[in-house]
């Protein structure tokens, strides 16, 4: 188990996908939608595990319906997981705030 410097860091194992910040930085409570996001798009299977146990299928599928830089392939994804309908997700009737590659495209 990863320990952490303060109650609400993020265990030390999710740096590579917080890239250009400092995880001592990085409220779990005040930043969860940041986190959400990241871990929804770039995580592997134990990052979306310590996600599941940190924050409640609500506020995840919250993030999923409301984020607008989730790529459409990862919003369909968590979608079809928490039965999400597609006419909820803003990622897919509002343009994305971030580049994605083609493959993501609709």
């Amino acid at each position: 188990m990863q320990t952490r410097s303060k109650k609400s860091s993020l265990p030390t194992f999710l740096k590579p996908y917080f890239w250009e910040t400092e995880l001592a930085r990085i409220d779990s409570q005040r930043h969860a939608k940041y986190i959400i996001e990241r871990v929804l798009e770039y995580g592997d299977d134990r990052a979306i595990r310590w996600l599941q146990k940190n924050y409640s299928p609500a506020q995840i599928a919250r993030v999923v319906r409301t984020s607008r830089v989730l790529s459409p392939n990862t919003a369909n994804l968590w979608a079809l997981l928490y039965k999400i309908p597609r006419s909820e997700i803003q990622c897919f009737s509002k343009p994305s705030l971030l580049p994605h590659s083609a493959f993501s495209q609709n």
